[in-house]
């Protein structure tokens, strides 16, 4: 087993994660989490993948994820989002994905080739499967990122349609507000009701849901806003 000399906390925070697997998806997973400013554990069984990125995450280990005792000894228990980047490696994804939710971890994200075996893994408890031809490590990692944020639909390769809460910071402004992030709001939820298309003179309060439409880029910064 190797680790980074980076000091790696086991206390359970929101912006910790695991990522199992360190090839290309997982890899820039790790990296851009990382430089978001989360504390990242890496795992996989090439000590090459391992070596590799040991100077860019948190802690980075290498050991055979489908063995149950190895990943007890890195208290993988203690995060609260866990994310498979096996692919291409389907039963041992499947395994890991049994075991993991089996420890009552809330988020087990997973990385899947075909639709058929991302069916499969929902159906066994993965809380979230995304398809390598549609979604990279680095976009996954901005999701993540931002906690608030759903995103619904990929509109083309820079645009998005997305659904968050509102932050505290913008609760009683009008919706046109966002406005100067080039966001448009599309569709308030508030309490038991809709409010489509606002009018610029909505204000915002605690508790709505937002769906807006912009630059994903713009997206991730108002979704992440305090």
């Amino acid at each position: 087993m190797a680790r980074n000399p980076k000091t790696f906390s086991r206390k359970q925070v929101e912006k910790e994660f695991a990522v199992i697997g360190l090839g290309r998806f997982g890899g820039s997973l790790a990296r851009r989490l990382e430089a978001l400013g989360h504390t990242v554990l890496g795992v996989d069984i090439d000590m090459a993948r391992v070596q590799d990125l040991a100077d860019e995450i948190t802690s980075a280990v290498a050991l055979d994820a489908t063995v149950e005792d190895a990943l007890q000894e890195v208290d993988i228990a203690s995060f609260s989002t866990v994310v498979i980047g096996l692919g291409s490696e389907f039963e041992a994804s499947a395994l890991v994905t049994t075991y993991l939710k089996g420890l009552g971890i809330p988020r087990v994200i997973c990385q899947a080739q075909t639709r058929r075996h991302r069916d499969i893994l929902l159906r066994i408890g993965a809380d979230q499967v995304v398809l390598s031809d549609e979604d990279s490590g680095e976009r996954l990692a901005d999701t993540l990122g931002a906690p608030n944020m759903v995103e619904r639909v990929l509109l083309d390769a820079d645009h998005s349609l997305i659904e968050f809460k509102v932050s505290g910071s913008l609760i009683s402004q009008p919706v046109t507000a966002l406005g100067r992030y080039d966001v448009a709001v599309l569709l308030i939820q508030r309490s038991d009701h809709l409010i489509p298309c606002p009018s610029a003179d909505t204000r915002l309060q605690a508790g709505d849901t937002l769906f807006a439409v912009g630059q994903r880029a713009r997206l991730l910064e108002v979704a992440s806003l305090p």
